[in-house]
């Protein structure tokens, strides 16, 4: 592999649209920001994604046979032979051919990838897990998800769909998701979980959250982000609240262990504000159900790459088809590219 080589990294979320140049050493050299607006529809988004792209090919001081494709992450449901992304809720896409429409417009090979995949592929490459033939990226923010690296592949599933996480049942019998299951993990331990408890309590007159001067006691405040800083704060109620998700999050991690035996769990996502509250929960819950042998084993560990990281794995992709090189995961060769 050349060493100077490049690729963009894309990712889609559902309030910004973060583009930029990726060298192969896995660092950004220049991005381009802009707001997602969803609510404008799927064709003005298309329009901010290629203008993002525009806008980081016209500042790349790069020869443009360098760029070797456009790597995009994005959450939802996504077909990664067709770079088609089937269903995204946070965006009210479904059928948007988002690969075709980049490679159209910019001649590049285009790679869809879940954006927990993409960035537990940074992370495995360039930040907590380097090194890891066995290595679980669990991201814990709107919703939980997973990216899973086993045996130094990326676990893709049949269309890129795997990792799903957030969606194992830890109560068959538990309320309704939104996929149609019953007692989703993501129902106890996402920041969209925290929130709707603390609201619960509030409403009924059982919270005070007196840590945050108050703060917190109007709905629109009552933010995960807000609730993770109370707790740290040392507000005993946002603390046990923390502690609650947390332990939820070890349940379903016990169940990741057992199945994939990984050496390290790297743990992202906006609500790991308050890590060291709620992995300390997650992880004496894992200790308290897990095979106590695969549990000893297993290290927990947070994200280094941070915030860049869903369009760094992204771009990293295209550094590493073979596989030949000890430090890089082994990829299928799914692609878009056009006629």
């Amino acid at each position: 592999m050349a060493r100077d080589e490049y690729a963009i990294g894309l990712d889609l979320g559902g309030t910004k649209i973060l583009a930029g140049l990726v060298h192969s050493s896995g660092k950004m050299l220049g991005q381009t920001l802009l707001p997602t607006a969803s609510q404008e529809g799927a064709e003005a988004v298309i329009d901010r994604v290629l203008a993002a792209i525009e806008g980081v090919l016209a500042a790349a001081q790069v020869e443009r046979r360098s760029v070797r494709g456009v790597g995009i992450a994005s959450a939802g449901v996504i077909d990664s032979a067709a770079a088609e992304v089937i269903f995204a809720g946070n965006l009210g896409w479904r059928n948007v051919p988002i690969g075709r429409l980049i490679a159209d417009r910019f001649g590049l090979p285009v790679r869809l990838m879940n954006d927990a995949n993409a960035a537990a592929v940074a992370e495995w490459m360039w930040g907590a897990g380097k090194g890891t033939q066995n290595m679980i990226y669990v991201t814990v923010s709107t919703g939980v998800g997973a990216g899973i690296i086993s045996g130094r592949q990326l676990v893709q599933g049949a269309e890129g769909g795997a990792g799903e996480f957030g969606h194992i049942s830890i109560d068959w019998n538990g309320p309704l998701c939104g996929c149609g299951n019953r007692g989703c993990l993501e129902l106890y331990a996402s920041g969209t979980a925290i929130e709707k408890l603390a609201r619960k309590q509030v409403e009924a007159g059982e919270l005070v959250l007196a840590g945050a001067g108050g703060a917190l006691t109007t709905g629109e405040a009552l933010t995960a982000k807000a609730i993770g800083e109370a707790a740290l704060a040392g507000d005993r109620a946002c603390i046990e609240i923390v502690e609650r998700a947390g332990f939820y999050l070890g349940v379903g991690t016990t169940s990741l262990i057992h199945l994939f035996n990984p050496e390290v769990i790297v743990f992202g996502g906006g609500v790991m504000n308050a890590s060291s509250i709620l992995l300390a929960e997650a992880e004496k819950s894992v200790r308290e159900r897990c095979i106590p042998s695969m549990a000893n084993q297993v290290k927990f560990a947070l994200q280094q790459v941070g915030v860049e990281a869903g369009a760094v794995g992204a771009a990293g992709s295209f550094f590493s088809w073979d596989g030949q090189e000890a430090n890089l995961p082994i990829f299928s060769r799914k692609l878009y590219c056009k006629d």
